[in-house]
């Protein structure tokens, strides 16, 4: 009986009764992506309502997160810079697909979205627009060629600006170069002044693809 006892303390301890069943065991390396994505949301949402980022759905820069400082008495603008801006735009149309359902803080004062364009000329620049597109300093903008009608419906003309122009000092040319078939840029209002621009934007989480759009009715 003693030795039976003995022999039956000297097994190791069975760890059958405490390992983990696996449906019990943490799978958080799942869960990340869904986190990254919700926390990539939360954070847009709270950038556009303050005004600091941009959510940018529309083609004519790449769609994504958009970083914006706002513009201050010593910022200098180039080409190739992005911007938002207010331009003026010309009488005589209709603006209603514009409108800014989200109700951003730093709406224009009509109510729309600021746009969120590339600067492609400057000061001392010789810009020239026909039916066939703009030719900056003799060089062709790419797809640069305006459309008559918006590409949704019910469709509505476009403004055309036409000629040429050397730009003065404070004048700027915008230019969507995301998908700048599509974009409603200085082919359709013209050269802007810098009191039109909001902020410089710089790119946080952004994606570029061509896009195609759908004519709803």
């Amino acid at each position: 009986m003693s030795n039976r006892f003995n022999l039956s303390l000297s097994r190791p301890p069975s760890t059958t009764s405490i390992r983990l069943p696996c449906r019990l065991r943490p799978h958080w390396k799942r869960l990340l992506p869904v986190a990254i994505v919700a926390v990539l949301v939360a954070a847009a949402v709270t950038a556009w309502n303050t005004g600091d980022w941009r959510l940018n759905l529309s083609p004519s820069e790449p769609m994504g997160i958009w970083e914006v400082a706002p513009i201050t008495p010593g910022t200098r603008l180039r080409a190739g810079e992005i911007v938002t801006l207010c331009p003026r735009l010309p009488s005589g149309y209709h603006y209603g697909w514009l409108e800014d359902k989200n109700h951003a803080m730093d709406a224009c004062a009509d109510g729309r979205a600021p746009f969120l364009k590339t600067i492609v000329a400057g000061p001392g620049d010789v810009v020239h627009e026909t039916g066939h597109g703009v030719i900056i300093d003799g060089h062709q903008l790419p797809d640069s060629r305006p459309l008559p009608f918006t590409t949704s419906k019910p469709q509505v003309r476009l403004p055309q600006w036409r000629g040429t122009v050397t730009l003065k000092a404070g004048r700027y040319w915008a230019y969507g170069a995301g998908d700048p078939r599509f974009s409603f840029d200085s082919r359709y209002w013209g050269p802007f002044r810098r009191a039109r621009v909001r902020g410089v934007a710089r790119p946080v989480a952004v994606w570029k693809y061509a896009w195609t759009p759908g004519i709803k009715d």
